[in-house]
């Protein structure tokens, strides 16, 4: 048990140091503030189809991409064993769809830390439901049953500010795994700061999102993204309708098709291992480039969007952005925002070129990305929109 329970601490060690290496490559001088007072420059929403069916293919050169630079970045792709799929979608338009290696349309993978964003787009949804008024409210005012909450407001654990000692690797990451209450052991560790002042990654206030959902809604996040999020995009998805229970970090890496895991106490995690394809990726992204809005329909408040995307804290790590479980971050000068997950996962959004991207690396044995190598996922995140911009 204890060598299965390295290697599961050694996995998560990779995830966090996959954040810190997929920022790295970018470069961001003299900045502060990512998002301009106005905002991004955004789209129409007014399209000639939506997607919910599935995607229409066009030609790159007939959408503005520049083939030789476009060219590069597949080579680039093509390069790293580890990749699994490049796709790029330019004004509603799949341009761009390349599986390699083991990757294919059809599988579903885990998305790691891609999966906070989704949390944090069905944490909006109980905004539009006026189950959650207020990123300021207390945690306590959903969750008494864990006053160790005290102090921390939504806002918080949105933008990883909770103060909370936390370690995402090693032993205390799989002591918190085996706890039978990931909310509660997370909270039973105490503080190593006041709400609100540090930026402190952690998939502990991803699981209390997770929490926040069911106490504010009654439905499970799966059960709320069913009905609210992936049938209405047109993403299939199956349900646990039993909570799994694991003893090896094996067992759990085993892959799940179109579902999401849970916790001991059958809430979905919050903070990873949610099984999509590369294509409900862009679905998900290109919900966001259009601020919410769905083939007529809101499926998530534009305000939403638009605040959870835009810098809510700053210098992160020096350099970066973060918003409502988003990164923000510039290419060129061009600011965009990504959902990032371990090994690689990336599903990123460009506004003011009507682009969506999407990268899947191999996600059951992930690497994470080293900059300045053949695996270095934000390198090939910037070839392709580079491949856009003139």
């Amino acid at each position: 048990m204890m060598k299965e329970g390295v290697s599961l601490g050694k996995i998560f060690l990779g995830g966090l140091v996959a954040v810190l290496l997929l920022f790295s490559g970018c470069s961001i001088k003299n900045s502060t503030i990512i998002v301009p007072e106005a905002g991004y420059d955004w789209p129409s929403t007014a399209r000639d189809y939506w997607p919910t069916a599935g995607w229409r293919t066009a030609s790159p050169g007939g959408h503005g991409i520049d083939a030789s630079k476009l060219a590069l970045a597949d080579g680039f792709a093509q390069n790293d064993p580890l990749t699994r799929s490049l796709l790029v979608v330019k004004d509603g338009y799949l341009v761009f769809e390349k599986y390699y290696g083991d990757g294919a349309e059809e599988i579903s993978s885990n998305l790691w830390s891609v999966t906070k964003s989704f949390t944090s787009a069905l944490v909006g949804i109980l905004f539009a439901r006026g189950l959650v008024t207020n990123v300021d409210q207390l945690m306590t005012a959903h969750m008494p049953g864990y006053p160790d909450f005290r102090d921390i407001r939504i806002r918080h654990v949105l933008t990883h500010t909770t103060g909370l000692s936390w370690s995402e690797e090693g032993q205390p990451w799989v002591d918190w795994i085996m706890s039978d209450d990931w909310i509660a052991a997370a909270l039973a560790r105490g503080r190593e700061h006041e709400p609100g002042k540090v930026f402190k990654y952690s998939s502990a206030n991803s699981q209390f999102l997770s929490g926040l959902i069911h106490a504010a809604s009654g439905e499970t996040p799966s059960e709320l993204a069913e009905t609210s999020l992936f049938r209405p995009l047109g993403i299939p998805f199956n349900r646990l309708t039993e909570i799994l229970h694991y003893d090896t970090w094996d067992e759990y890496k085993v892959p799940l098709d179109h579902s999401w895991r849970q916790d001991p106490m059958g809430l979905e995690t919050g903070g990873f291992c949610l099984y999509l394809t590369a294509r409900d990726m862009a679905k998900f992204g290109f919900l966001y480039l259009n601020r919410g809005t769905w083939d007529g329909q809101e499926i998530l408040p534009t305000e939403w969007v638009e605040e959870s995307t835009r810098d809510q804290r700053t210098n992160i790590y020096g350099r970066y952005s973060y918003g409502y479980h988003w990164w923000i971050t510039l290419v060129d000068g061009v600011p965009c925002f990504l959902a990032s997950g371990f090994g690689g996962q990336i599903i990123g959004v460009v506004p003011s070129l009507d682009l969506v991207l999407v990268i899947t690396y191999e996600a059951e044995n992930p690497v994470h990305p080293v900059s300045g190598t053949a695996h270095d996922d934000m390198r090939l995140f910037e070839l392709v929109v580079k491949s856009v911009l003139r």
